[in-house]
């Protein structure tokens, strides 16, 4: 049996988010169905980590096992052959049985993009969340700051979430500005559900000054999603990276 490490781009708009859900368009599933018709055999694919319908992605890293012997540049020309244009694989590699896709990512990164003028592009709003609105951005470079270290997230997550372990470390945050566009980049451990969005909606209120930078640290230990500030729209979440 071997197991191949994929490196995958896709445009989520029009999908459910990663994970395989009955009768709905995700792209794990869109990816097993290809792979399985390559491979000529059921497959189990994994994901680094599920990104929630309509997030985008330049860096997803997926495992999968195959019995077939059919070399990495030949399966990487192939299987793009059945997948959607949204979707592409750039890179298919022959990794160790010990590879897991998931378990063994030591960090991933993010980016957010927010767009600042008052017209998106038709070229650019499935890819930016437009808030043209003045703001601060010394107050939202501090409070960035206070995100960095290790921290329980409960308060910027989904409420419903299952995870039980909610602390994860974040290693850098950065804000990179134009005057057409303001991006978040985040790199960390990892993610939980709707956390990042949910980190960005809280620092354009920090820019808005609906919050101040010094009012982030007590919502750590509040762990409560009330505090916080909203859960921005997924369209402008990118996974930019899988780092191993």
């Amino acid at each position: 049996m071997r197991n191949l490490k994929l490196t995958l781009s896709y445009d989520g708009t029009d999908f459910h988010g990663w994970q395989i859900q009955p009768d709905l368009p995700t792209i794990q599933g869109t990816l097993k169905e290809a792979l399985e018709k390559l491979f000529n055999h059921p497959v189990t694919v994994t994901g680094s980590g599920r990104t929630d319908a309509g997030v985008h992605a330049q860096g997803q890293v997926a495992n999968v096992e195959t019995t077939r012997s059919i070399d990495t540049d030949a399966v990487l020309k192939a299987v793009n052959t059945f997948l959607p244009p949204e979707i592409r694989v750039w890179q298919v590699e022959e990794v160790g049985a010990d590879f897991h896709s998931r378990r063994s990512a030591r960090s991933k990164t993010y980016e957010y993009h927010v767009w600042r003028q008052h017209i998106v592009s038709p070229f650019h709003c499935r890819y930016v969340y437009a808030f043209p609105y003045a703001m601060d951005a010394d107050a939202m470079d501090a409070a960035s700051r206070c995100f960095e270290g290790t921290h329980d997230f409960t308060s910027f997550c989904a409420t419903a979430s299952a995870v039980e372990d909610r602390v994860r470390t974040v290693f850098e945050t950065e804000w990179q500005r134009s005057p057409d566009e303001w991006v978040f980049r985040i790199r960390g451990s990892g993610f939980l559900q709707y956390m990042v969005r949910t980190i960005v909606g809280t620092l354009l209120y920090v820019g808005t000054g609906k919050l101040q930078p010094q009012d982030i640290p007590p919502m750590f230990d509040e762990r409560d999603r009330r505090v916080a500030g909203p859960c921005v729209p997924s369209r402008g979440l990118h996974l930019i990276r899988v780092d191993y």
